[in-house]
Formats: structure tokens, sequence, C-alpha cells
């Protein structure tokens, strides 16, 4: 996405002048961050090294339940989350491949992120 900027810059260039390159390179470089922030907001871009987040908030989030939740409230959502998207209950259900795929990839994370949170909270 890093070439939105200067392109646009070019192309205000050869109709505006530098005035018109000046304006397309920062009109450019805005959408490249809206871009960005909402790919980052989806979960579906990585971030860059200025945008890391506390794993533990991630972790949370995945989980669905705010940082100040009892220890009972993060075990009974983790053991919802892991009930819904467990590949070895959706195989038994007769899913295709590609949820099977998904759904070990979310059981991952979920994992992941009960991991860090219990030996956070030495549950």
């Amino acid at each position: 996405m890093l070439w939105i900027g200067p392109l646009a810059g070019a192309i205000l260039f050869s109709r505006g002048g530098l005035l018109g390159a000046l304006v397309g390179s920062v009109l450019g470089g805005w959408v490249e961050r809206r871009i960005r922030e909402e790919r980052w907001r989806a979960g579906g871009a990585r971030r860059s090294p200025h945008q890391r987040a506390n794993p533990l908030a991630d972790a949370y989030r995945t989980l669905g339940v705010k940082p100040s939740a009892s220890d009972e409230e993060v075990k009974r959502a983790y053991r919802e989350k892991a009930k819904s998207c467990h590949p070895d209950i959706l195989r038994s259900q007769g899913a295709s491949e590609r949820k099977i795929a998904e759904a070990t990839e979310r059981m991952s994370r979920i994992n992941a992120a009960w991991t860090a949170i219990s030996k956070e909270r030495n549950i």
C-alpha cells in the first residue's frame, strides 16, 4: 500500500505542478494510514513496530473478556470459545475441510490467549 501517496503525487504533478504533487502525496499518505488502521482494527494486517499492542490486551480481546474479569469468567469464556470452534467437533458435524482449517487457526489463537492469561494470573 505504500504506492498510493507517490502515485497520487505523480498524477497531480502532471496536472497541477509541484503544488499538486505535494497535495497528492499528503492525501495519498492520509489514505494509506486510514487503510492500515482499518486493517489493523479488522485484524487482517500485521501491526507495524510502532503500533505494537500489549499481548495480554490482545489475549483478553480474543477471549472476549475485560482484564477486570474474574478468573471464573475468563475460564468460562475460554471454554465457550473452545466449544464453538473446536475442529474435532466441526469434523464430527461434517464440516468442510476449509472450515476445519479456519477453526484450527482460531483454536490456536484461543489457546495462545488462554496460555498468556493463565500464566499472568497463575490460574
